[in-house]
């Protein structure tokens, strides 16, 4: 198997990683406060909502802004299986670029827009 990416995990993570199972507070505790509260700051908005990993990041994003059945969300076709899942999630159909150059790791409107923009309907609700 070869691995999309390795942790890069030294003492400070380790002791981090103990504070929070020593708390007995292992989901939603104090560090989860502090990550949203930080990171709401850092991205200037009002409230941050951690989640558990991307699929759900996405999965919320995706029903905030109202997808549903019938709308069309472009991406490109060389996106993890979660982007697709997560907007298959709400009803919507994920609609791939497959033109993208293959040194476009996301969405990059110099290098992938002209194929998004002839992928646009009327149906599409979204970019991801």
């Amino acid at each position: 198997m070869i691995p999309i990416a390795r942790p890069d995990i030294g003492q400070e993570e380790i002791d981090a990683v103990t504070e929070v199972l020593q708390s007995g507070m292992i989901a939603q505790g104090k560090k989860v406060k502090e990550l949203e509260d930080r990171w709401a700051e850092f991205v200037g908005v009002k409230h941050a909502i951690a989640t558990g990993n991307g699929t759900l990041a996405l999965m919320a994003i995706f029903s905030g802004i109202g997808l549903e059945p019938g709308d069309e969300v472009i991406t490109v076709s060389h996106t993890f299986a979660a982007t697709a899942n997560a907007i298959l999630s709400t009803g919507a159909t994920p609609v791939f670029t497959s033109e993208a150059l293959p040194y476009a790791a996301a969405i990059d409107s110099e290098v992938t827009g002209p194929w998004m923009v002839l992928a646009i309907s009327t149906k599409t609700a979204a970019l991801a």
